[in-house]
């Protein structure tokens, strides 16, 4: 089929180099070239074989006529065409012919016919390449998916003379329909089948190829085909979604009503349609999931340190999702403003306001030292827990480290109040450790990452009902696993809700290098 052969069958069904004759030993031998369809001498198919006169070979849907006296030629373009004809093109092919990969092999044009065909093919490829220049316009100014999808349609059919289209793409591991279109007065099957070859596209898919038949119904090779028995598939073409070595999915066209519909010509434009529909689709994914990403990583930079958040987004691409619903062992830490009730009743709304968010900052900056999750703001309260949604074995220490933070710098914006004759402000703290069911909880209108469990309530009492102001009141497992680091006091045993018996409580000191902090308050509840 090049247009540098000696003989050129300009036909699909021909590969571009697809055998040769060599005189041998005093006689002709027909070689098949490795073509996709092969050679028949005499009805037989061969590798190779002797040829002289009388007899006949098919290449394609050409049959020859070897004579070894010269005879008078049967009339340009005779030739015997058979209506199950199909071409399948390998995409290597398909990129060395249009330059893709390399420049054009050099052309013989020494006749005067080899020269206008190598004129005409240049032509053809000039007048693909600015359909595909309008093309990549088209495409390139799109980002939305969906858009890009439902443009490739139109293109598809602005080109071709098709009836029914169907885009298909991998997802998850296996090839699903994301979108079809028919010609008007066309309609889906009655029973929901999607009229398109299974059989075909799988075959372009598992050998990168693209495939060309002329009627489906009476070619050998999809025999095997259900989908093109009852969908009465008969012209049909179909290209890999394709870039560079990678095929991403499938187009598929055909004009179920009609034998010999398509030309070569239409399936290279199909081809080429379809690489920058893949270029396209892949530049829209991307944009997707940059999307995507960043309103993931917007939603969890208000309850993560970035390096949670890092971690986070790195498990997401891993696996697909979020970790799913969980029970996990967990450090819970409560913390609030003391007198907040009394004292907010006097002062101006955005006075409070403001103090609160200095308050929350302070919180945040100190459960993000220690890569904590803030689980949520309540009244003058903030709830957050250590060693979910990441593994983190020294959750209770990250928990304690983060306490002394947030207590160091109250008492460091107590000096600045002191400075500028405000009252001084006191927060009480408490941290338990236990085992919590962790993930995205709420309604079908709003999902919250939190924890829940009778540890996270018995930290919230200890926080209320036993922490003094300026304390830091830690639960016996918390206690268990950092006693060696810190220093503690002795609170003594207490009923708690929740608790069927008394548990020891314990008040966290500091290090041992440290001195406790005194609270400026008095050691008695101020609520």
């Amino acid at each position: 089929r090049a247009s540098d052969n000696d003989i050129v069958l300009n036909d699909f069904s021909v590969s571009r180099r697809h055998a040769y004759l060599k005189h041998e030993n005093g006689e002709w031998m027909l070689y098949d070239n490795h073509s996709t369809n092969g050679i028949r001498v005499n009805d037989r198919h061969v590798p190779n074989a002797p040829v002289g006169s009388g007899d006949r070979a098919v290449i394609g849907t050409f049959t020859l006529r070897f004579q070894e006296e010269p005879v008078e030629a049967e009339g340009p373009g005779e030739r015997m065409v058979d209506s199950t004809s199909t071409c399948i093109r390998p995409i290597a092919e398909f990129n060395k012919d249009f330059g893709l990969e390399k420049g054009p092999a050099p052309v013989s044009s020494d006749s005067t016919a080899g020269r206008k065909r190598v004129v005409l093919d240049l032509a053809y490829k000039n007048k693909v390449f600015e359909i595909l220049v309008q093309v990549a316009k088209t495409l390139i100014s799109l980002d939305d998916l969906e858009t890009v999808l439902d443009r490739v349609m139109d293109l598809i059919f602005e080109y071709l003379p098709i009836d029914r289209a169907f885009l298909l793409l991998e997802e998850q591991g296996e090839l699903r329909l994301r979108i079809n279109r028919f010609k008007s007065g066309q309609r889906m099957t009655t029973d929901g089948t999607l009229p398109y070859s299974r059989t075909i596209v799988d075959m372009v898919v598992r050998d990168k190829v693209a495939v060309l038949t002329s009627d489906a119904q009476r070619d050998e090779r999809f025999e095997a085909g259900q989908s093109i028995r009852l969908q009465q598939i008969r012209s049909a073409m179909c290209a890999p979604l394709w870039n560079r070595d990678s095929v991403i999915g499938v187009i598929h066209v055909d004009s179920p009503l009609h034998v010999g519909t398509f030309t070569e010509r239409d399936l290279d434009l199909l081809t080429a349609l379809a690489n920058f529909a893949a270029v396209a689709i892949e530049r829209a994914r991307l944009h997707d999931r940059v999307a995507e990403e960043k309103r993931i990583r917007g939603r969890l930079e208000r309850y993560h340190s970035p390096q949670v958040v890092d971690e986070i987004i790195a498990d997401v691409k891993a696996t697909g999702s979020f970790k799913e619903v969980r029970t996990e062992t967990v450090t819970i830490l409560f913390a609030d403003l003391v007198g907040f009730t009394s004292w907010s009743e006097k002062m101006e709304a955005a006075e409070l306001a403001r103090m609160l968010n200095r308050f929350f900052t302070l919180a945040s900056d100190a459960i993000f030292s220690q890569d904590g999750t803030i689980d949520k703001f309540v009244g003058d309260a903030v709830m957050a827990f250590f060693g979910a949604p990441i593994d983190q074995p020294d959750h209770p220490a990250r928990a304690a480290a983060a306490a002394l933070k947030l207590r160091e710098e109250i008492a460091a914006w107590n000096r600045e109040r002191a400075a500028e004759q405000s009252f001084p402000l006191e927060v009480r703290i408490a941290l338990n450790t236990g085992e919590t069911i962790v993930g995205e909880i709420g309604s079908a209108r709003r999902v919250e990452y939190t924890v829940v469990g009778n540890a996270v309530n018995v930290a919230a009492r200890m926080e209320e009902f036993v922490a003094m102001p300026g304390d830091i009141v830690v639960g016996p497992l918390t206690y268990e696993a950092i006693k060696d680091v810190y220093r503690f006091a002795q609170l003594g045993f207490f009923a708690l809700k929740g608790v069927s018996t008394q548990i020891p409580l314990y008040k966290l000191l500091g290090t041992p290098e440290s001195q406790e902090l005194e609270p400026a308050a008095q050691k008695q509840s101020a609520r």
